[in-house]
């Protein structure tokens, strides 16, 4: 019996011994990578006037985790124009990956008056006589920007350089943000760039893989990416109310948050998509929608469970609406109804029924109830919402009233997501960037300088 014993702890330590030494062998495999991560230089911090310099230096030093690094270097970038420490050039031939460049055209602080302020519009120009007159140029830059990690510069002429071995650790932060590369280049580019990406794709079912030719199922996948995300352009809409355009670019215009109501009207009367029940599906559940859109595509939904779902969502938005048409037909001795109807009120109320339910509570009672009922939902006097706190400022209900009539609360054509509505305006679809007017695109030395 204790010759086996021995031999059984013999047995263990044979097996703890080759545990250790592949722990051992392990250890040495990861530690290199574990002592790097350990040694990480500090996270890279913005300064006051950045450089190009500054920029290659930090796009080495954002490789870590939790670092928003797309939204670090973007802002560097933003920074450097506004103070005029990067040029456009800079931004051009320098700024990599190429979407961090194309943040500028969607910056509004980029656009206007002359000097810096001028580089939004100066690089749009700058980028149109890289590509030059042919659509080669822009249906390659269009595929590729949103995975290329050079310059705008290289993507432009498709020529990566050494130096554009971008690290994909860059783009880090980047699914926070609804606007894609390919979107902002499909709005600058010349007329008939979409319809050649278009002919080429390869065909698209509802469901499934996306079968073809390796550039044909790029092209096909570049639709449903310019689809899914912002800017959305005028040109893109009209192609996917289209025969040509399939099924699922129709459903994926329809599932984009900042798709605006008018189109997703379209798509709901529109005789191709009409047919199509995964386009009322997408728009009954949209996330952004009113409930008067998302109603509408409620009465076309064919599946149950989407229509369940559906249901409950527009329950809630209807109670919501019920809510706030009896707040606005209290009398003058239901100020009592009124402060529970809105202490009750949970967070799905929206922010402009909010305001006009403050409005007419201090009508009613003084705005000092206004006050407490929005110190409770904010939890903190930073938190309230600015025209709460003006009115506490002057002691009057006045602010809340001027807030009440400049945004109204719109009922069953409210937006659902009232931080995005700006976002989601229809003309946007005409000219999506900040600086406005197609002259500020205009270069009369353009002709000698294509290419």
């Amino acid at each position: 019996m204790a010759d086996d014993i021995e031999a059984l702890e013999a047995e263990f330590r044979h097996a703890l011994r080759q545990v250790d030494e592949e722990l051992l062998f392990a250890m040495s495999e990861v530690a290199p990578e574990l002592l790097e991560r350990a040694h990480l230089d500090p996270p890279p911090t913005l300064r006051a006037r950045p450089t190009i310099d500054d920029y290659d230096r930090d796009l080495a030093r954002v490789r870590r985790p939790g670092l928003d690094a797309f939204g670090h270097l973007r802002d560097l970038v933003l920074i450097g124009i506004r103070v005029g420490t990067i040029s456009v050039e800079d931004v051009y031939l320098r700024v990599r990956p190429a979407t961090v460049a194309l943040t500028v055209l969607l910056d509004p602080g980029s656009g206007a008056g002359a000097g810096p302020g001028a580089t939004a519009p100066a690089l749009a120009r700058r980028i149109r006589r890289g590509a030059g007159r042919g659509l080669g140029r822009w249906v390659e830059a269009i595929v590729a920007v949103d995975h290329w990690p050079g310059s705008l510069h290289s993507l432009l002429r498709q020529e990566p350089q050494d130096e554009d071995g971008c690290p994909p650790h860059t783009l880090l932060g980047m699914d926070d943000h609804l606007w894609r590369g390919g979107n902002i280049l499909l709005a600058l580019a010349p007329p008939g760039t979409l319809a050649r990406i278009a002919s080429e794709a390869a065909p698209m079912g509802v469901t499934g893989r996306i079968v073809g030719e390796a550039q044909a199922v790029r092209y096909a996948r570049t639709l449903l990416r310019l689809a899914s995300h912002a800017p959305l352009s005028r040109t893109f809409v009209d192609y996917a109310l289209t025969g040509q355009a399939s099924a699922r670019v129709r459903i994926a215009l329809a599932s984009n948050p900042l798709t605006p109501n008018a189109t997703l009207t379209r798509l709901l009367t529109d005789a191709v998509a009409d047919a199509e029940p995964g386009v009322a599906a997408a728009i009954s559940l949209h996330e952004c929608a009113p409930p008067a859109v998302r109603l509408a595509a409620f009465r076309k939904v064919r599946d149950s469970a989407v229509l369940t779902e559906a249901r409950e969502r527009l329950r809630r938005d209807v109670d919501v609406v019920r809510r706030i048409q009896r707040i606005a037909t209290a009398s003058a001795d239901e100020a009592d109804l009124v402060h529970a109807l809105l202490r009750d009120a949970g967070p799905e109320l929206p922010f402009q029924a909010r305001l006009f339910a403050y409005a007419q509570l201090a009508r009613m009672s003084g705005p000092e109830a206004a006050w407490m009922l929005e110190m409770g939902r904010a939890g903190s006097l930073e938190a309230m919402h600015p025209a709460v706190r003006a009115s506490m400022a002057a002691g009057s209900a006045l602010p809340l009233l001027e807030a009440a009539v400049a945004d109204p609360y719109r009922g069953m054509h409210q937006d659902a997501v009232s931080s995005v509505a700006a976002l989601r305006r229809e003309e946007l679809l005409d000219w999506p960037f900040p600086w406005q007017g197609s002259e500020e695109l205009s270069d009369p030395a353009d002709s000698d300088r294509l290419g």
